[in-house]
């Protein structure tokens, strides 16, 4: 409708497309158009947000999927993507509002997620509901499910009132077009639901993300603290030539003015969104007002830094540090090699230099430190199920990668023990496990660790930091894998 409505990534995407599952859920089962909505998981099973899509006016929870990327790229980088139906609504009323609040509601307890891991974003008309609807959450949080990190809209109408008078505008400009009958459509539309904005602009102020000409216009407020984009294909050459619109009949005018006034307002997240390349219909056709003027790979990256992905965006949530010749590596929770570990978060990983070689006192010398994303408690019985199905599945992974003979590949066996509690620690233990040594000595082999679960101050994380290494505690090495934990510094995050 008119105006209503890095490398990794892209190698992800190309293998992801053909056979990826879309989900319908059904919340009203009599109706097949718009009772639905569609759910997008992530290809790495793990969830670290949430990203809603609302179609433009009419959509449905899945059709518009074939005009963009967004859902894909949103897959491959740990994005849960939720579809919902705009349907025949230019704005947000009760109706579309408490089907949100359903959806959310139920995706938050669903997958088990933190309240401020969410984004919205929508093409025209759903970009003014999803713009309305991200204000309400901010105006009283205590009335809906989530909060949103991220807001975005493509071509949207924002300023409702805006959109009635370039409406009439455009009927003005031209005689004959076969657009005009959309425009008059707008315009009796609007004003059988809102009214004239010439004589009803309090209404307008109800269901509007803001209106330009009011001098008392509030609702942008709300978005102060809120990441927002609006995008547009600023091509207004193929406007003028192929409609006779200016600005002035265009999108652009009242997305442009929104991100002033937040701009003003002290929002350094508010942006205008030029497209790079021409906006185009799945088939190719020219056509400005479509999803495909959202760089989606760019958007995505966007959406991470803004939704806090864990760990690159988080606030220092602890200072620790090996010595300059180890090497580091993180790895996010659930653990491809032990999924049955129940975590949200990830894993830190600092290797001795002589970790993989058999003949080194360092061998398997190495830290684990777990940041997890809730409050956990853990005790022997835990830690024995948890060592045990790391380790198993670890060496399991190698001892295949490897192509071993895997008749010599048994399970991991770990005996566990509480110790007197150290310094800056919750408990504290020490263990041992039986393994096959898949990695390095290619035979059956022993580790020893200390754990650590540490006394931090954000009582909504737990870190544990594990020492390892494949030589008894009371060998040189452990004097650098004690240091290493003696340097840990909790930061209190309140």
């Amino acid at each position: 409708m008119k105006r209503t409505f890095t490398l990794l990534a892209l190698i992800a995407l190309c293998g992801m497309v053909k056979g990826q599952y879309i989900e319908k859920n059904w919340f009203n089962s009599s109706d097949s158009v718009y009772g639905y909505y569609t759910s997008i998981k992530p290809s790495s099973g793990r969830i670290q947000g949430v990203l809603v899509l609302l179609d433009g006016y009419s959509g449905n929870a899945d059709n518009f999927l074939s005009e963009t990327k967004i859902h894909n790229v949103a897959s491959a980088n740990d994005i849960l993507t939720i579809c919902v139906p705009t349907g025949q609504r230019l704005y947000l009323d009760s109706t579309i509002k408490d089907v949100l609040n359903r959806i959310l509601k139920e995706t938050l307890l669903t997958y088990h997620l933190r309240k401020d891991q969410f984004a919205i974003g929508g093409m025209s008309a759903g970009g003014v509901i999803a713009m309305r609807y991200v204000e309400l959450t901010k105006q009283n949080p205590s009335s809906y499910p989530v909060q949103f990190s991220a807001c975005f809209a493509v071509d949207s109408p924002l300023d409702l009132a805006g959109l009635y008078k370039s409406s009439q505008r455009d009927l003005r400009k031209n005689m004959i077009a076969w657009w005009l009958n959309e425009s008059q459509w707008i315009i009796n539309r609007l004003y059988t639901e809102v009214g004239d904005p010439n004589t009803n602009l309090e209404k307008y102020k109800e269901v509007s993300p803001f209106v330009r000409e009011a001098p008392d216009s509030t609702n942008e407020k709300l978005l102060r603290d809120v990441a927002v984009r609006t995008y547009h294909d600023v091509d207004i050459a193929w406007h003028l030539k192929n409609r006779n619109r200016s600005f002035y009949e265009t999108n652009m005018l009242d997305g442009s003015e929104l991100i002033s006034r937040l701009m003003k307002l002290g929002n350094k997240d508010a942006e205008f969104m030029a497209a790079k390349t021409p906006g185009r219909k799945s088939d190719g056709t020219r056509f400005p007002h479509s999803w495909s003027i959202v760089d989606e790979i760019e958007l995505v990256q966007w959406l991470k830094a803004k939704m806090n992905f864990y760990p690159d965006h988080l606030n220092t949530p602890f200072s620790y540090q090996a010595p300059t010749d180890w090497n580091a590596e993180t790895i996010l929770f659930p653990i491809d090699f032990a999924p049955s570990l129940p975590y949200k978060g990830f894993e830190q990983l600092w290797f001795a230099p002589g970790w993989g070689d058999p003949n080194s006192n360092e061998k398997w010398a190495y830290t684990i430190l777990w940041w997890l994303d809730a409050k956990y408690s853990f005790d022997e019985k835990i830690l024995k199920r948890d060592l045990e199905s790391y380790f198993s599945g670890l060496t399991r992974r190698r001892a295949v990668a490897d192509k071993l003979d895997l008749s010599s590949l048994t399970p991991a066996k770990v005996e566990i023990k509480k110790v007197e509690t150290i310094s800056g620690d919750k408990q504290t233990f020490s263990a041992s496990a039986d393994i096959f040594d898949a990695q390095v000595s290619k035979k059956p082999g022993k580790l020893y660790f200390k754990i650590q679960v540490k006394n931090c101050p954000d009582a909504e994380r737990t870190i544990i930091l594990f020492e390892v290494s494949a030589n008894p505690t009371d060998q040189a090495i452990w004097k650098k894998l004690d240091q290493i934990n003696s340097g840990f510094k909790c930061v209190d995050v309140k």
